[in-house]
């Protein structure tokens, strides 16, 4: 379907009032998260009361004063868990000089991807593996390399892959969503990847791209080391950090559990959080609700050379929620952002970082003092209660696990320091040695979570008036004319143009938007105040209500949060060919249609079906 015509049920492309719907959404919504904040407490006061009455009673029959020994979720046959050792060790340790040093080649892969139960944290789900490893294998490269990497399917779900963050440069078709690129891969079913990495390093991570599969457990890291970097002379070792919040329902239930009427379009609140596919439930949280399979485990701990300077690389391969990352006695050093875009020089010292939303990362130089050097510590991940409208009682939002020095003799640790957070909102850019040119096409979006009568009161994601729901090939192997309504797509034309995309939020919570393809510049963030402060740039008579454009020295990014009630501006050089989706990466929210793409040269009429990518895409959907 051409989205050319500018008509406003697709695009709003130039001077064009704000849709009505949008309008009385405001109003709509904030009534919704009020009502739904009271309904909760009082709901609470409620069941509280009652809990208390049934406890007294218990008492008065029990002369002994003794409950029933059985306890929620207790499992005949536990797991057993040995003491402290590699099994519960959450050091991730890269091995950057295996790479630096050879030439470019083609790094092959052989991965066989399954589901099994496992219990990461204490309570038994069922887990994606890839070669048996919950995460998936860290692939490490250097700049330069071809990852070739032999996908078999032996789960009985079909699955996809996506390489977070590389551009795919040439390769479209491998580039991993289900319906924009490529079929999935069936059960019992092989697929080979070729990922280029061009001229990229940093710090990238894989996931599924097949329905909420990443929620399951599909997921690892992926670090293109650089044979030339800035950084060489500042640190010694290389820690990646996999965090993420975690589900104990498997994913398709979660998701149902949204997508239902009764939801009110609250998302569903995590039970848990991981650092690299490890942590701790407490089994004596769990709720009668929710009944889990649990045992009691050793809390994961991580031992390090508190002496070293280490390059952390931090990545949120979580579902919902954002969070910060605490070392209390630490020094951090943040550089860079994402897949390796660097950030300007700040004397700001800090020991925490945060928020980092889903899907984006951090890298940054952690130290210690020499007066730390022998003393335990702790890494302390505070999940965001942004989207925790819907309370879950199992949930330690907060968790702390040991940091302990490799030294024989340890000391006590100091408990006096206060925690000094960079603010990855506040994050700069390097200063641009030259102007970012003008935008030649310019679009504008409006999201939000939306609950229509239209579509029997299921909370969907929309962008304009469109909520994506994939067709029955990709879109790279279809003629443009033959797309559905839910495909919103526009054409930037056949020849690279820089455009420009302001991505407004209606919505009182924000959203981490990832663009497939493509690093961008974000030239503006704002968050509202409850009010109509959304920006138009059709409408000159109106500036916007966050001020200029950063145009000296912008953050570069491939994923951005848009906060709620306001936008985001971003400009990119559109020379990639292909179709690159744009999603939110709130899981629940990508998968209830809060997504679009671009399609970026190729035919008007035809897009990609002729080409390489449509043609290869289709041979696979039909072998």
């Amino acid at each position: 379907m051409s989205v050319e015509d500018g008509s406003e049920s697709l695009l709003l492309l130039h001077d064009q009032p704000i849709p009505k719907r949008y309008k009385q959404d405001f109003s709509y919504r904030c009534y919704k998260q009020k009502f739904r904040v009271c309904g909760l407490a009082l709901v609470g006061g409620f069941l509280l009361l009652l809990s208390m009455v049934i406890f007294l009673f218990l008492l008065l029959r029990n002369s002994a004063f003794e409950l029933p020994a059985w306890k929620l979720g207790e499992h005949s046959d536990p797991i057993t868990v040995t003491g402290p050792g590699p099994e519960r060790d959450l050091k991730f340790m890269l091995h950057p000089e295996e790479h630096v040093s050879r030439d470019p080649c083609i790094r092959k892969f052989s991965w066989n991807i399954t589901k099994e139960t496992i219990a990461p944290n204490g309570v038994e789900k069922n887990v994606f593996l890839i070669n048996d490893q919950f995460p998936g294998p860290t692939i490490e490269a250097r700049s330069g390399d071809i990852l070739e990497i032999e996908v078999f399917n032996h789960s009985e779900e079909s699955v996809s892959l996506h390489w977070h963050g590389l551009h795919m440069r040439g390769a479209n078709h491998m580039d991993g969503p289900v319906g924009i690129n490529q079929c999935a891969i069936k059960p019992g079913k092989m697929f080979t990847y070729r990922v280029p990495t061009d001229d990229q390093a940093g710090t990238f991570w894989y996931h599924g791209h097949s329905e909420v599969q990443t929620a399951d457990g599909l997921y690892g890291g992926l670090v293109i080391h650089n044979p030339i970097t800035p950084l060489e002379n500042l640190y010694e070792k290389d820690l990646l950090f996999l965090v993420g919040d975690w589900y104990h329902w498997p994913s398709k239930k979660v998701l149902a559990n949204f997508m239902d009427r009764s939801s009110t379009g609250s998302e569903p609140c995590p039970d848990s959080l991981l650092i690299n596919g490890l942590g701790q439930f407490e089994c004596s949280m769990a709720t009668h609700g929710a009944p889990v399979i649990c045992s009691d485990i050793v809390k994961p701990s991580l031992s390090i050379n508190k002496q070293t300077h280490y390059r952390v690389r931090l990545v949120n391969v979580g579902s919902l929620s954002g969070f910060s990352f605490t070392i209390p006695d630490s020094e951090m050093k943040i550089v860079q952002v994402d897949g390796g875009q660097q950030i300007a020089e700040n004397d700001h010292p800090a020991n925490s970082v945060g928020v980092l939303y889903p899907a984006e990362r951090v890298d940054f130089i952690l130290t210690w003092s020499k007066s730390a050097a022998n003393t335990d510590t702790e890494i302390i991940i505070e999940l965001d209660k942004e989207y925790f409208l819907r309370p879950n009682f199992a949930l330690t939002p907060t968790q702390s696990f040991l940091l302990s020095p490799e030294s024989v003799k340890t000391q006590p640790p100091t408990t006096n320091f206060s925690i000094q957070k960079f603010n990855l909102r506040e994050a700069k850019g390097l200063s641009l040695p030259n102007a970012i040119p003008a935008a030649q096409k310019a679009f504008m979006i409006y999201t939000a979570i939306e609950i229509l009568n239209k579509e029997h009161q299921i909370p969907k994601g929309f962008i304009n008036h469109t909520t994506w729901e994939p067709q029955s090939l990709p879109l790279v192997a279809l003629d443009r004319e033959i797309w559905d309504k839910h495909q919103l797509v526009p054409w930037t034309g056949p020849e690279p143009v820089w455009v420009e995309l302001t991505i407004n939020n209606i919505d009182a919570n924000g959203h981490p938007f990832h663009l497939h393809g493509y690093d961008f510049y974000v030239l503006a963030s704002y968050e509202g105040l409850g009010g109509w402060d959304y920006y138009n740039p059709f409408n000159p008579s109106r500036l916007p209500r966050g001020g200029p454009f950063n145009l000296v020295n912008p953050l570069c990014k491939d994923t951005v949060y848009v906060p709620p009630w306001g936008y985001v501006v971003i400009r990119f050089k559109a020379n990639n060919e292909g179709i690159w989706i744009l999603h939110c990466h709130v899981l629940w929210h990508q998968a209830a249609g809060m997504a679009m793409a671009f399609q970026v040269g190729g035919d008007e009429s035809r897009g990609f079906s002729d080409s390489i990518f449509g043609k290869s895409a289709e041979e696979f959907c039909r072998s």
